[in-house]
């Protein structure tokens, strides 16, 4: 009797299966987290621009698509730029170097010297990446734009937001910018 049950069952969902919508219509009681405001991407064109109304994984909503990058210009001008909540000590200062040598150093060294090309003298941009000496030009940005870049990384640089704590992201920032003050 069992396996009856169990074989109509399996029919059932056989057939009620077949050319359904990615939305469930049999379980269809749950429906939040398919209806709320969030980037599709199997819709087209929606990777492009960010719906109104969703939410960064900063926390942060988009008011306005077309202006994706205001949250990176934002940290660029030096009024609106976030500062840097944790001091120089040497408990943040040793964090920092700590996650400077186990993330940065490898592409973007500790020191000013740079390869013909105008990068940092490492390894890895022997290779081909090309990785600025970070201490040559660290100088130009701020402390909220440092931070950001760690934890949402560039162009090339990983994002290192999965890997770091905001606290150690400022450490880092910190450690960048004694590094700054050495010849």
């Amino acid at each position: 009797m069992k396996t009856k049950i169990l074989l109509l069952t399996a029919l059932f969902l056989v057939i009620c299966g077949i050319n359904l919508p990615a939305k469930s219509v049999i379980l269809n009681f749950v429906t939040d987290m398919f209806d709320q405001i969030s980037i599709k991407p199997q819709e087209p064109g929606s990777m492009q621009s960010f719906p109104i109304g969703s939410v960064s994984i900063e926390g942060k909503m988009v008011d306005n698509p077309a202006d994706r990058f205001a949250n990176q210009v934002a940290e660029i001008t030096p009024e609106t730029a976030t500062k840097n909540p944790v001091p120089q000590s040497v408990t943040s200062l040793e964090n920092g170097k700590y996650i400077f040598d186990t993330y940065c150093i490898v592409c973007h060294s500790d020191s000013r010297e740079t390869n013909e090309e105008g990068f940092a003298t490492t390894e890895i941009n022997k290779l081909g990446m090309i990785a600025p000496a970070l201490i040559s030009i660290s100088h130009q940005f701020n402390d909220g734009y440092i931070h950001k870049k760690i934890k949402f990384g560039g162009a090339v640089m990983p994002p290192l937001g999965y890997a770091t704590t905001e606290q150690e992201r400022w450490d880092v920032v910190n450690y960048i910018r004694k590094l700054e003050t050495q010849p």
